[in-house]
């Protein structure tokens, strides 16, 4: 009886929120525009290709992390959940970080990403929460340079969503370039000392340099 009556109540509760919730879902899907979508699809895009070189620099950071396709796939996934509920989230609600600080912390996670693929036994048992911690960061960024205009107040829902998937679609062009090229050495004896930790030492350098230049 008591697990009747809690059940009945929980419909009644979330029928009750639907009833209040419903207006807003239906005017944001009714004012879904594929302009918009489309406009903010190439925009996200460019934000990565040719535009992105800190973002593109963390991506080749995580890639050098390992030499597991589908590990990459899940760290990649990973950070792209973080930075998309982080714009979203600043976006829709107004929140605001001083963009220095953000700036100078993106610079930061890049340099981190790689200082962890040099030195794999610092920050590997916490590697999802730094993804998503560095997620997080990436997503603030993304909202202090994105140019949502007139887009917005046309079809928020499009925005957003547009502007995130042409932000995958730049960072999934990214990883498949440096798998293609790197993935066929990923076995042979040498591609560590002279491919990984070279490329991460540059990948460092150009986050502290990053970072420093924007305190």
């Amino acid at each position: 009886m008591k697990a009747a009556t809690a059940t009945l109540a929980t419909f009644l509760l979330l029928l009750t929120s639907g009833q209040e919730v419903l207006p807003v879902v239906t005017a944001l899907v009714g004012a879904f525009d594929p302009q918009v979508l489309l406009r903010q699809v190439a925009a996200g895009f460019s934000h990565i290709v040719p535009d992105g070189l800190d973002h593109i620099a963390f991506l080749l950071g995580l890639f050098f992390l390992t030499r597991s396709f589908p590990a990459l796939l899940v760290q990649v996934t990973l950070f792209t959940l973080a930075h998309s509920l982080t714009l979203g989230l600043v976006v829709l609600t107004g929140l605001s970080l001083p963009v220095r600080a953000v700036e100078v912390a993106v610079g930061l996670s890049i340099a981190a990403v790689a200082f962890e693929g040099m030195f794999p036994t610092v920050f590997w048992r916490w590697r999802w929460a730094t993804l998503v911690l560095f997620g997080g960061i990436h997503g603030l960024a993304f909202a202090h340079s994105m140019i949502l205009g007139s887009d917005m107040a046309l079809s928020p829902l499009a925005a957003l969503f547009g502007f995130n998937f042409g932000v995958g679609v730049g960072q999934l062009l990214v990883i498949s370039a440096a798998f293609l090229l790197a993935a066929p050495f990923w076995q042979r004896a040498w591609y560590r000392p002279r491919v990984v930790l070279p490329a991460l030492s540059l990948i460092a350098l150009v986050g502290l340099g990053w970072a420093l230049a924007r305190i």
